[in-house]
């Protein structure tokens, strides 16, 4: 899986010198080898996707230490996109356990996510910022009893300010551009973070501006672009979160002086990198199943062939015995006899009571969130949730990542971390059949407009109750084609009235569920103890003991788009 790309090279062309980028995307905390799915080309000729052990930090320093050393003092490792947030581990410590092993990495420089705002508006201020005073630290560790540890290694993101209203703050959280020397060679670097979280929550973006709109990317693109090469930058490459079919989209419409788009926070893999009018080259690397090598060889000076390959982090590569160390470590207060974390957050009841490897079932199906318009696990919890409470409808949220697992496969507790490391509270509410189409079209909007810039979160949601149809290939808030009740088949007028159970979040405004608009008489549901839960506790308990419900309801699409693993992609890439 690799693509050489040559500019004007003849058969005896020799490099006089090369640099070499390794190409680390939206890790989410995972610390040890997980289930994943891989596309491959199955005995058909078709592409499937199969289920493998992939991943895993001591296996991952093993690859760079071998890239390094062939190599030597030609590579540069970046970490782009979501880091710190997605295990267990990460989630009760705010980080802090995944700050030294991915710091033993030797990173050479990092773009933090949009998962990495998670922790509210003080942890970003103390992880990222530069400059973070002593004494807000020392408030920090008096409020939540340890100290915000911060990364060893430069991070960039030239998309968002601090503007904290009561400091008249209007200055950056952190650069946008970075020069490193490579050899002979002077790289600059442009650095962008995800711009989506005041969408997450408006909590997690109080104190920041973030840079919206195509416009504003590309003039900060070429502005950045111009300055680097004004100080001598002879290569000039952009670590971008915003997701590759965003970067796409800038690719083509910026002024020719990138090089090369390093691309994260859509999960998406490369096997060849996507080609643009401005010149640019655009790769990720899908997630830590995967370290992207991209090595650009220079002639006087200058780029003239990029070569670009993915090393696949399998379970033959052996493990970095003082990386397996600091992982060992990091989880160890998670595997002990007796374990209790309160959650970190102010005014949230969200406590870890049993080691993070204790069983809960076995899988009862496939779970994965791979499917970009329905997955398994999305279906599944909301079919749990609507034949729990009686609903008529329930909604999941889409979030991207997942912890896949195989029918019969052991769902341990650190597995629904990893599908719900969020403490929302589940939670129903009233919306007319009218309101509820009006939703659904603008969550397909945020995942399948042929413009990347109306792009937010993740996937679509999971839906039990109702079989909608929609059409992909149709125009945006044009997509949704009919909903009817499952399982009798009775289509919904616009003026129905429908209870929708889903979940509510921390400071939600009124007549808000899943962060969807148009709810009314909004409750929250309790457990048979009378007490608010999350979606984790509910699911923990409706698969201990009890047998699975099947999904009732589907979303299905007319236009037969193609999806992953069919697709290459698995959010449809458009060429606007």
């Amino acid at each position: 899986m690799l693509l050489l790309l040559a500019l004007q090279i003849s058969p005896a062309f020799s490099a006089d010198t090369q640099v070499v980028f390794l190409h680390l995307n939206d890790l989410h905390a995972h610390l040890v080898p997980h289930q994943d799915l891989i596309r491959t080309v199955g005995g058909t000729g078709q592409p499937v996707a199969n289920t493998e052990t992939r991943g895993g930090l001591a296996r991952l320093a093993t690859l760079i230490k071998q890239a390094r050393e062939e190599a030597p003092g030609q590579t540069v490792l970046m970490n782009v996109g979501d880091t710190y947030h997605g295990g267990v581990e990460a989630l009760y410590t705010r980080g802090n356990a995944v700050i030294a092993p991915v710091d033993a990495l030797g990173i050479d420089i990092g773009v933090p996510g949009n998962w990495d705002f998670a922790y509210g508006p003080i942890v970003t201020r103390l992880r990222y910022a530069t400059g973070s005073s002593w004494l807000s630290q020392l408030v920090n560790t008096v409020v939540y009893g340890e100290a915000v540890q911060r990364p060893a290694y430069p991070l960039l993101g030239g998309n968002v300010r601090k503007s904290l209203r009561i400091l008249l703050e209007d200055e950056p959280l952190l650069p946008t551009t970075h020069t490193l020397q490579v050899g002979d060679i002077k790289v600059g670097l442009i650095g962008i973070t995800s711009d989506i979280v005041p969408r997450m929550s408006p909590t997690l973006a109080l104190g920041f501006t973030f840079l919206q709109g195509h416009a504003a990317y590309n003039d900060l693109i070429n502005r950045a672009a111009q300055a680097l090469r004004s100080q001598g930058a002879q290569l000039v490459v952009v670590m971008s979160e915003l997701g590759i079919h965003r970067d796409h989209q800038l690719a083509n419409s910026i002024d020719p002086g990138v090089d090369v788009f390093f691309s994260a926070h859509t999960h998406e893999l490369t096997t060849e990198p996507l080609t643009s009018t401005s010149g640019a080259l655009l790769v990720e690397s899908g997630d830590d199943a995967y370290l992207g090598r991209m090595t650009v060889s220079f002639r006087d000076a200058r780029p003239v062939q990029f070569h670009w390959e993915l090393l696949q982090v399998t379970d033959d590569i052996p493990e970095d015995p003082a990386m397996a160390s600091l992982v060992n470590a990091a989880r160890a207060p998670f595997l002990a006899e007796v374990v209790h974390f309160d959650y970190p957050m102010p005014n949230t009841d969200f406590p870890l009571d049993a080691r993070i490897d204790t069983v809960i079932t076995e899988s009862p199906l496939t779970l994965n969130r791979r499917g970009v318009l329905t997955n398994t696990f999305n279906q599944y919890l909301a079919g749990e949730m609507r034949s729990y409470y009686q609903t008529d409808v329930a909604l999941a949220p889409g979030f991207r990542f997942d912890a896949v697992v195989a029918p019969g496969d052991a769902i341990t507790l650190e597995t629904l971390y990893r599908y719900l490391p969020v403490p929302a509270t589940l939670a129903k509410g009233n919306i007319t059949a009218a309101n509820l189409k009006a939703l659904f079209e603008k969550e397909l909007t945020r995942v399948f407009s042929r413009d990347a810039f109306q792009h937010s979160g993740g996937w679509f949601l999971g839906v039990s109750g109702l079989d909608v149809e929609v059409d992909l290939a149709r125009p945006d808030g044009e997509r949704v084609i009919s909903m009817r009740r499952a399982p009798n088949g009775r289509e919904i007028a616009a003026d129905d009235v429908l209870t929708v159970a889903s979940c509510v979040r921390p400071l939600d405004k009124p007549g808000v569920l899943c962060s969807g608009e148009g709810f009314t008489d909004v409750e929250v549901l309790l457990d048979p103890n009378g007490q608010e839960w999350t979606p984790l506790r509910f699911l923990q308990e409706r698969l201990t003991g009890q047998p699975a419900q099947p999904p009732t309801g589907r979303v299905s699409d007319i236009s037969n788009t193609p999806i992953w693993p069919i697709a290459e992609f698995m959010q449809p890439l458009s060429n606007l």
